[in-house]
């Protein structure tokens, strides 16, 4: 892709993708790679840094951000003081990338820093991580707990609870289903939201991408971020 203002390049995974991103950033290209979960976190820093040098914006795609869930929770649970996530995955993942996507949803729409974080993971009878727990601090006060396991047989799942002084919200992201629960008074509203698509987010993270490519603050911010989640949920 290219426009007034720079030249990008898009890398899937059907690419040599480490060979293309640096190839690409060294020549002053902006990269967008749309699943980051083939790279070690060491490539990933070292990507990151040479974008610095060269002055080019770096954005890794998918996730959970952007989804209807999404939308309507990063205007209505800001304040919440206690966040309960539990992720049901199936078949074989990559839990560390599957946990920078709950941090990276997680905290900006909290739009906090994580500032401690106690991890905890279970393993299976092949001795294979299947269960991973963070317990985290912000530095707003709120705290996060995340719970992510595997199942053999089943559907993907993730709940999210948000609980402020005003309210208790729930999430089901993948259902596209929240109900806000007000602590007040006796009343509950349940929406049903469009139907949660993985096109739709990843045509966000595009927009993202080209907004700081145009240098848009918010949009840098948001990328910078990104890489500090990621950074995050490969530590432990």
């Amino acid at each position: 892709m290219g426009n007034q203002h720079a030249d990008a390049v898009y890398i899937d995974d059907s690419q040599d993708v480490m060979y293309v991103a640096e190839f690409s950033i060294k020549a002053l290209k902006h990269v967008f790679i749309a699943k980051p979960d083939i790279f070690r976190i060491e490539q990933i820093r070292y990507l990151k840094k040479l974008a610095e040098e060269s002055g080019v914006v770096l954005q890794m795609g998918t996730g959970y951000k952007y989804c209807p869930a999404y939308n309507v929770l990063i205007e209505s649970a800001q304040t919440a003081k206690v966040v309960d996530v539990r992720q049901q995955l199936t078949g074989s993942c990559n839990l560390k990338m599957e946990l920078f996507y709950l941090l990276d949803f997680v905290t900006n729409i909290l739009n906090v820093n994580i500032v401690k974080c106690d991890v905890r993971t279970w393993k299976n009878a092949e001795n294979a991580v299947d269960t991973i727990h963070y317990c985290l601090e912000c530095d707003n006060g709120s705290m996060v707990n995340i719970t992510v396991y595997t199942v053999v047989e089943g559907e993907p799942k993730l709940e999210i609870s948000f609980v402020s002084s005003e309210t208790v919200i729930f999430a089901d992201v993948f259902k596209s289903i929240i109900q806000k629960q007000y602590r007040t008074q006796d009343a509950t509203d349940c929406f049903t939201l469009d139907a949660y698509c993985n096109t739709t987010i990843y045509d966000y993270y595009i927009q993202n991408f080209n907004r700081a490519i145009n240098k848009e603050t918010d949009a840098i911010r948001t990328i910078e971020k990104q890489f500090e989640n990621i950074v995050l949920s490969f530590d432990f």
